[in-house]
């Protein structure tokens, strides 16, 4: 597959452009992706790092929660978003009764975070399957985009004061509005050897409207392609030529190539949301290559 195909399938995936295949709900965790394992996150397991992956909303049921089954759009989705990190980390994958893209926008504000806070039982049920398997002092790098976000930062909140937070390389809390109250020990990478630290952006190839769902006042931005800067860095990804900045509404603006003929789906509030992770691939796989060697170098 070509970079630019890539760059087209995640549109695609994110759209829900696939067909969801519904099953019965096993009783515990379930692994769209581990080391070892034939899938569709490489299933590299030779890493001394691994990563912890969590998709953000894909699933097409039509239930208010998915249930746990592997369907096709996760898998379609981890291989574009997760696959690349195989390069670096050993990949895990839990599948999550996550809020379905069906009920996204239209659950009143009571009903979403039920449907989120049962979300994260299989998330923390995952996590601790994880410890029990791998150990509490294994190096691992927690990567999230959207809903995924929103589950990891959950995690991190519940594991700050537990020995896993010492083995953590650093979290890629990316497509959510992160903000510096969110955590009480973590605090935002500010140079390529940092670790135990996050990243976090949401990304726009135009100005930020003024009700748009991410970016704003609060919001951290940390622009993986030059980690504490606001200058424009060349951002690696499937689309040369394009540069990346922390703008002043807190949000990772795009400019250059063909960025400012990319779709702001399903409206510009959005920005490039689906995009998040997909347009910085190269230069996120290489700030987890960069931060596992100082982590492992300690």
């Amino acid at each position: 597959m070509t970079r630019l195909a890539a760059l087209l399938a995640s549109v695609a995936v994110l759209l829900g452009l696939c067909t969801a295949v519904a099953s019965a709900e096993p009783a515990t965790t379930t692994w769209l992706c581990r080391p070892g394992d034939t899938g569709p996150c490489g299933g590299g397991s030779d890493k001394p790092v691994d990563c912890f992956y969590v998709y953000p909303t894909a699933s097409l049921q039509q239930s208010v929660n998915a249930d746990r089954a592997p369907s096709p759009e996760l898998a379609a989705l981890a291989a574009v978003q997760a696959r690349p990190f195989d390069d670096v980390c050993n990949v895990w994958a839990p599948t999550y009764r996550q809020l379905t893209l069906r009920n996204l926008a239209t659950l009143d504000g009571p009903s979403r975070d039920a449907a989120l806070a049962l979300a994260y039982t299989d998330i923390r049920a995952a996590w601790d399957e994880y410890l029990a398997i791998r150990g509490d002092d294994r190096p691992v790098v927690l990567v999230g985009h959207s809903q995924g976000t929103r589950m990891l930062r959950n995690l991190l909140r519940d594991i700050e004061s537990t020995p896993a937070r010492d083995a953590l390389v650093s979290a890629l809390l990316i497509g959510a509005t992160i903000t510096d109250d969110d955590f009480s020990t973590l605090a935002p990478c500010s140079a390529p050897g940092d670790t135990g630290c996050f990243v976090a952006y949401s990304t726009y190839n135009r100005p930020r409207p003024a009700d748009a769902r991410y970016g704003g006042p609060t919001a951290v931005c940390t622009n993986p392609a030059a980690l504490g800067s606001t200058a424009p860095a060349a951002l690696r990804g499937p689309i040369p030529g394009i540069t990346a900045r922390c703008d002043a509404d807190n949000v990772l603006r795009v400019e250059g190539g063909i960025s400012g003929s990319l779709p702001t789906v399903p409206d510009a509030t959005w920005g490039l949301h689906l995009l998040d992770i997909t347009l910085a691939q190269d230069s996120l796989v290489d700030l987890v290559r960069t931060q596992s060697a100082a982590f492992l170098a300690r």
